[in-house]
């Protein structure tokens, strides 16, 4: 009994646990949701710095391309996700809640262009531990509702083997197409 109460608990809680930031400002406007509208993925990264030093860890350059491809691909995994729960929206109108992300952070898991033009000696093996970071914007009837943002960065612990260049960013792009839409559809926990 205490078992089943204690994960009914943590069922309950999980979206609302799921971001590393989240600011809700009109608990209420999240409910009775019916109708998403999933915005295009604007992208916010930060510069690179002029030679990327892998020892420092500093950031390491996104070609625009590679940028706006997986901009493109979080906003289909975003879709994707909403699907299953929620009429999506053509266009935001009345009514509609307005997702509107914002790609924070991309690193890759494998070498892009970006970086065998800044590292010319870097081989196709090499891997690193790539993630990606989002600010999601939730508007509904022009009201601001909420801000969640969050940050995923794969590790080399973890088991997984990277094959993918963008493997590490799909997966956090996977992990936000289910807590987002939990996080919609569970208002209760938007006020904690």
């Amino acid at each position: 009994m205490r078992t089943t109460a204690l994960l009914a608990l943590v069922l309950v809680a999980t979206p609302a646990l799921a971001f590393d930031d989240k600011t809700v400002s009109n608990p209420a406007a999240l409910s009775g949701v019916e109708r998403v509208f999933i915005a295009p993925t604007a992208v916010d990264l930060p510069a690179a710095s002029h030679r990327f030093e892998r020892r420092n860890g500093g950031i390491r350059p996104v070609l625009p391309s590679d940028a706006e491809s997986r901009a493109a691909a979080l906003t289909a995994e975003l879709k994707r996700g909403f699907r299953r729960d929620f009429e999506l929206a053509d266009e935001p109108g009345p009514g509609v809640l307005v997702i509107e992300p914002t790609l924070t952070r991309l690193e890759s898991s494998r070498p892009t262009m970006a970086d065998f033009k800044q590292e010319p000696g870097l081989g196709f093996e090499s891997t690193f531990a790539g993630g990606a970071a989002v600010t999601l914007r939730l508007v509904r009837d022009g009201e601001e509702v909420a801000v969640l943002k969050d940050r995923y960065a794969g590790n080399f612990s973890d088991g997984q083997p990277r094959i993918g260049i963008w493997q590490d960013a799909d997966r956090a792009f996977s992990r936000w197409s289910r807590t987002v839409p939990a996080f919609v559809a569970q208002p209760q926990t938007a006020g904690r």
